[in-house]
């Protein structure tokens, strides 16, 4: 019988504890999270020493790629397995694809395949035969809240407490990539010296004043859907070195804002209450509510459509980051 989806904290432990499946198949948007993961497999797989001899690591589309079969197939040396490592399994062709299938008809008891994936389509054929044969973990990103308390034990790993004020402004600034947030999380621990706690002072410092000032614009412009000075401040983060992935990142924070005060406002939900549940100065809620009430569910829809289309865009080369992130900036605004 099929493993099916398991949680993935457990899966390093269950390897070392000798319950080790097939295959692996970690997929999601949630990039950090998936290679901590997989990292954490492969040294549950594999010792270091071994890896030179005993780990393929398989690229679909790069000259010279091993064959999957010939590599599953292939017996390790001096090692109890051998380790097939794929990245971009939605880039195999079908003829490697036919390959996978037919490997996990009857995988080799010494080796073990690890696939790694931003995207899996759950109703092919070779998810099927994945999910029955081994583990599927999916990492999507993670919600406000979730996102929140990942936040703070990140921090308390490392030592530091995050004031509720300091996530509210890391997240904004920064968006909700995770592994962004993480970097900055670390960067501002080394700032603040012997001092336990991360404050929103801090976040500002860390960050500069400059782009502070620049983001809130850009997002508040959008949100208020003025077209003009929100090209303007687009263009001054990208003259100042700002990722485009990041810009976007702050833009999609600022719909989701948009779209759960919609949603408290039709609740009858009271600014005071708001304010708690966003962890953000009362003017930026109050802000967050006015601009809100002025959309339609249908607007924020299509908003979410045009930041994930910008995203893909941008990540497949299909589009230049500064056309890309133009043409998003205008769909919001007269979203």
């Amino acid at each position: 019988m099929g493993r099916g989806t398991r949680k993935s904290y457990s899966v390093a432990e269950q390897v070392r504890r000798g319950e080790v499946a097939p295959v692996y198949c970690l997929y999601g948007e949630e990039e950090y999270r998936r290679e901590q993961t997989l990292n954490q497999l492969l040294d549950a797989l594999l010792t270091k020493d071994a890896r030179d001899l005993n780990l393929d690591q398989i690229r679909p589309g790069e000259a010279g790629t091993p064959s999957i079969l010939g590599s599953a197939r292939t017996l390790p040396f001096l090692a109890s397995r051998r380790v097939v490592l794929i990245r971009g399994v939605e880039e195999l062709s079908r003829e490697q694809q036919e390959e996978l299938l037919i490997y996990l008809n009857d995988p080799c008891p010494t080796s073990c395949l690890v696939l790694a994936a931003r995207r899996l389509d759950l109703r092919t054929r070779l998810a099927a035969a994945i999910q029955k044969k081994g583990v599927l973990l999916r990492f999507d990103r993670l919600e406000a809240d979730s996102l929140k308390e990942s936040l703070l034990a990140a921090a308390d790993d490392r030592g530091v407490r995050l004031h509720p004020e300091a996530i509210g402004l890391l997240i904004a600034l920064v968006g909700d990539d995770f592994r962004q947030l993480i970097y900055n999380i670390e960067k501002v621990a080394l700032f603040i010296g012997e001092r336990e706690e991360i404050r929103a002072n801090d976040i500002e410092a860390m960050v500069g004043e400059t782009r502070v000032r620049s983001i809130f614009q850009l997002t508040d412009a959008v949100s208020s859907r003025n077209l003009e000075r929100a090209l303007r401040c687009l263009i001054s983060l990208l003259e100042s070195g700002e990722e485009p992935l990041a810009i976007i990142g702050m833009l999609a924070r600022q719909i989701r804002l948009l779209v759960r005060a919609k949603a408290l406002q039709e609740q009858s939900i009271p600014i005071s209450r708001m304010t708690h549940e966003f962890h953000l100065p009362p003017r930026v809620v109050v802000a967050l509510a006015e601009q809100s009430s002025s959309r339609s569910w249908r607007q924020l829809s299509d908003a979410l459509q045009s930041l994930s289309g910008a995203d893909v865009a941008i990540k497949t080369g299909r589009s230049a980051a500064p056309d890309a992130l133009t043409g998003l900036v205008w769909n919001l605004c007269r979203a």
